[in-house]
Order: structure tokens, then C-alpha cells, then sequence
């Protein structure tokens, strides 16, 4: 597995290096081949239940690996096997002015659309539904669901009729929010209240998110969650490790995030 070293630097700036020349002959395309559809399918080979794919997808009009990674979502077989599809688009806005151009705003949603067809075509014949859910960051989705040119159309315009597509948008600092809420963000427990290393904070929110709608959790039970999660992330120098006090930690940020919501909807109804 290609193996890259990952980090932001004093602009918030994203950066990557091989490690060890793990990339092998191929180099970074090896990034974008991997895991292929038949490995997954070998990975899963002794699990019957239904599969939950999470997917952080490079989009764009010219996206990096000449969008490889999308490939596996278009393989019928694994298609059948699961239920829940997680886009996360990545694509990056322009550096000056952070504004994600009309054009790869647009080859976001043409990614959707085929990915929505793929689904739709192993939902009629299974004669089952599935859920597709879209986490974009927060210049994605005004590029791609609130630019002004009539070519682009809502994720809520493309319904499928086995296809029940949602999506949340992860704002950064600002939180999250879906058609019908804002999810604020949790405090940090850092020295100075500000992130130690933001790195994978957006793609474990949007990680969790998929995973806890597949479960069954309401959408503002899955925000305050995925919220807390992407949190947490942000506390460590790198990934948090896999204890209990993290989870524990997890949970208290959930709380705090779901009872900042009911607040806010106190306030606004009175």
C-alpha cells in the first residue's frame, strides 16, 4: 500500500511526501488504483452482510490519478453488495481567492451523477433501495450546488427512484450543515483552544457521518458524532489512538455539539 507522509503548513496549505519509495514502480498513480474492486471484494469475502463504502474521491475538471479512485464504484458486483455510498469530493479552490471555479463545480456533480446511475442500475436489479451520501467541503458546495449557472442543478433535483441521496457540508471551523440544520463545532481541549494538527479532521467527519447514518442514527445524532470526531482529531499531533479515554472523549464532544443545537433551535423558535 503507498504509504505518504501528510501535513499542513503555517497557510493551511496541504503537503505530501512518499515514505521509503512505497509507491513502487508506478510511482503516485499507485495512490489512485488502490484498493481496486476485486480486492475489496476479497477483503469481504467472508462477510454476508450488507457493505457500507466510503469513498474520498479527487474531482475536478482534471482531478489527480485521472479519477482511478472512482473506479471500484462502477464494478456491479461490489455495487450489489452495498448500501451505503460516501462521496467526499475533493477539490481544491483557487489559492488567491479560495473560490472553487464553475467548471470543476460542475465535474463534481457530473461524478455524482454517474455514480448515482451505477447505484441505480444494482438497485433495479435487487429491487432494493440504497442511500448515496455526499460530504463536500464548504467551497465545493458553493461551487457545485449554489453556483448560479442553470447547467448545475441541487443534489435534491437528482433523485433517483431507488436512490436516496443526501449530503451534509463540513464548513471548518464554522461546523457543518444540512438542508435543514447548522451543526456548530465542539470546544477543543487544546492549550490555547485552536487545533494541534487539522490534518484528516474533515475526512474522519465525513467518515462518521456515513457510518452512523448506515446505522441508522438520525442525521443531527450523525453530525454531532462525526462533529466530536473531527474534533478530537484536531487534539492529537497525529491520528488519536484507539482507547477508551478518546472515546470517552469522543462522546462528552457529542453531547456538547447536540445540546448547542437544541439551544439554537430554542432560540430561534422563540
Amino acid at each position: 500500500t503507498p504509504t505518504i507522509n501528510i501535513w499542513h503548513d503555517e497557510n493551511e496549505l496541504v503537503h505530501w511526501m512518499p515514505v521509503d519509495g512505497s509507491f513502487g514502480e508506478e510511482g503516485a498513480n499507485g495512490l489512485w488504483k488502490v484498493p481496486t474492486a476485486p480486492s475489496i471484494l476479497q477483503s469481504i469475502s467472508d462477510f454476508s452482510g450488507d457493505v457500507i463504502l466510503h469513498c474520498i474521491l479527487e474531482s475536478g475538471c482534471k482531478p489527480t490519478g485521472e479519477g482511478l479512485d472512482a473506479s471500484m464504484l462502477f464494478d456491479p458486483v461490489l455495487m450489489e453488495r452495498t448500501t451505503v455510498v460516501g462521496i467526499e469530493p475533493i477539490v481544491f479552490p483557487d489559492e488567491e481567492s479560495g473560490v472553487v471555479s464553475e467548471e470543476n463545480g460542475k465535474a463534481v456533480l457530473d461524478l455524482i451523477h454517474i455514480v448515482e446511475a451505477a447505484m441505480n442500475s444494482s438497485c433495479e436489479e435487487r429491487n432494493s433501495n440504497k442511500l448515496l451520501i455526499i460530504t463536500p467541503d464548504r467551497p465545493c458546495y458553493d461551487a457545485a450546488f449554489l453556483h448560479p449557472s442553470q447547467s448545475i442543478k441541487r443534489s435534491s433535483d437528482m433523485q433517483q427512484k431507488q436512490i436516496l441521496t443526501e449530503m451534509v457540508t463540513r464548513n471548518g471551523a464554522n461546523g457543518s450543515f444540512t438542508e435543514d440544520a447548522a451543526i456548530p463545532c465542539a470546544s477543543l481541549r487544546t492549550a490555547d483552544g485552536t487545533p494541534v494538527n487539522p490534518t484528516g479532521a474533515g475526512n474522519a467527519y465525513s467518515a462518521a457521518f456515513v457510518t452512523c447514518r448506515a446505522h441508522g442514527d438520525t442525521v443531527l445524532d450523525a453530525a454531532a458524532l462525526a462533529t466530536a470526531v473531527g474534533a478530537v482529531v484536531c487534539e492529537y499531533d497525529h491520528l488519536p489512538p484507539w482507547s477508551w479515554e478518546v472515546l470517552e472523549r469522543i462522546a462528552e464532544a457529542a453531547c456538547e455539539v447536540k445540546q448547542r443545537v437544541r439551544g439554537n433551535i430554542i432560540a430561534c423558535k422563540l
